[in-house]
């Protein structure tokens, strides 16, 4: 899986220097570790958001590893992403597929662009067969660069991006909503909708700050008080969750 940090691109050596430092095992992917121990052979795996597949889209090789890997997207690249057994042009709150029709179904950095979660929601619980797993990882709408992001225009947030966030070009930066992005939001809906939850806060290198050594320098500072003593300041959510009925 491409790492969220895309190195090499818009990291001057000094900054590049500071990352390695503070950052050693910048690499550890939880998400893909969660992921992985939790498919089996024999699943059926449901992608929300799958996307392209390429340029600086997050993909998953788990195709050949599951009986059958399923990606959604509203965007038509998703009919030539190549990592997929079968792609369909869809969203979310609408999806294809018939009730209890997958073991497993998961989205990565997708929540916080749903319009209307709990549609979302409901439709995932609806096509996951009873004692199946949701996991998804998304932003928490209390990290500093998602409420930069709530409170500027969408032109600002793709030029910002494209330019000094993951490396993305402007058209792979879509409209944030952050509707399903805080530990208490997650909990009452998928309860309401018919999961169990587990959630885990992850903090991130400043990535959004590496534009200089004194702006990444004070990410790091934030991330080594604020962000650890208060979890909900953090970066990342990460949600395990299971259909009970």
């Amino acid at each position: 899986m491409r790492q969220q940090l895309a190195l090499g691109e818009n990291w001057s050596p000094a900054v590049l220097a500071l990352l390695c430092k503070y950052y050693p095992n910048y690499g550890y992917d939880r998400f893909a570790e969660l992921l992985s121990q939790n498919i089996h052979p024999t699943d059926h795996l449901l992608e929300i958001g799958a996307g392209s597949g390429r340029n600086h889209q997050n993909h998953f090789d788990l195709r050949g590893r599951v009986a059958r890997y399923v990606g959604v997207d509203p965007d038509q690249s998703v009919l030539s992403n190549p990592f997929l057994n079968e792609s369909h042009q869809s969203s979310a709150e609408s999806l294809p597929f018939a009730d209890e029709s997958f073991d497993l179904v998961f989205h990565n950095f997708v929540a916080e662009h749903f319009e209307s979660p709990l549609d979302c929601n409901r439709q995932i619980c609806r096509v996951l067969k009873k004692g199946g797993l949701l996991i998804f990882q998304t932003p928490s709408r209390f990290y500093y660069a998602c409420m930069v992001a709530s409170v500027t225009p969408s032109w600002f947030h793709e030029l910002y991006v494209g330019h000094f966030g993951s490396g993305r070009m402007s058209n792979e930066v879509f409209p944030t909503f952050y509707r399903l992005n805080d530990r208490k939001t997650i909990t009452t809906q998928l309860r309401a909708c018919g999961f169990t939850c587990e959630i885990e806060h992850h903090s991130h290198p400043p990535g959004y700050l590496r534009f200089n050594r004194i702006a990444f320098l004070a990410g790091v500072l934030y991330e080594r008080t604020l962000e650890r003593q208060f979890p909900q300041l953090r970066s990342k959510i990460i949600v395990l969750a299971r259909k009970t009925h």
